[in-house]
């Protein structure tokens, strides 16, 4: 855009110079038909002349004019078309250049969200794998520890048992001596009452 901002100024500034050039030639032109002007009052035979050649210089100056000024606004006209071509050929690589980082862009944040998405899934496999794991040491290590405590138990009540059995035997030895006791005690008593 402001390439061309820049062209429409060239093009304007070049339409002015031209109007200058042809001024200045149209006062070149007065300025020597005034000197024409002059010789002419004495000789008027050479006033026709005069006049074809002013005339003529006039003609060749407009001429002139008008070849510089066109000149000018084709030299004009084609540095606004290359500035615009350039500035265009500028853009279009730009715009080309933005799209492909756009899109090489979106693609590495696509490779991006499929490894991150990967990465959790993974870390989630994983994590319930860990947490199954764990739970199967914890039942068997709870079941060892049942049977452990079952075994212990059934150890327990065995030597309960055996305890007990060997209390009441130790009861019974006990009981048998003491009535032993007593029985002997008693003829005892009676064999020395008698």
């Amino acid at each position: 855009m402001a390439f061309m901002a820049k062209a429409a100024r060239n093009a304007k500034t070049n339409a002015d110079f031209l109007e200058a050039e042809a001024e200045a030639a149209e006062r070149e032109e007065a300025a020597a038909a005034a000197e024409v002007g002059g010789a002419a009052a004495t000789d008027l035979d050479s006033a026709a002349g005069v006049l074809a050649l002013a005339q003529k210089l006039h003609e060749e100056y407009v001429a002139e004019g008008q070849d510089t000024r066109q000149r000018l606004i084709t030299e004009g006209q084609s540095r606004h078309d290359q500035l615009v071509g350039e500035a265009t050929a500028i853009k279009e690589e730009l715009i080309s250049t933005s799209q492909a980082k756009h899109d090489a862009l979106v693609a590495e944040a696509d490779v991006l969200i499929v490894a991150a998405t990967a990465e959790h899934e993974r870390i989630i496999s994983e994590a319930r794998e860990r947490s199954t794991g764990m739970v199967v040491v914890a039942q068997e290590k709870r079941a060892e520890v049942l049977q452990g405590l079952s075994s212990e138990r059934s150890v327990l009540q065995k030597e309960i048992e055996e305890m007990r059995a060997s209390e009441r035997d130790h009861q019974a030895r006990q009981k048998s001596y003491l009535e032993g006791q007593l029985i002997e005690l008693g003829q005892t008593g009676t064999d020395e009452t008698g």
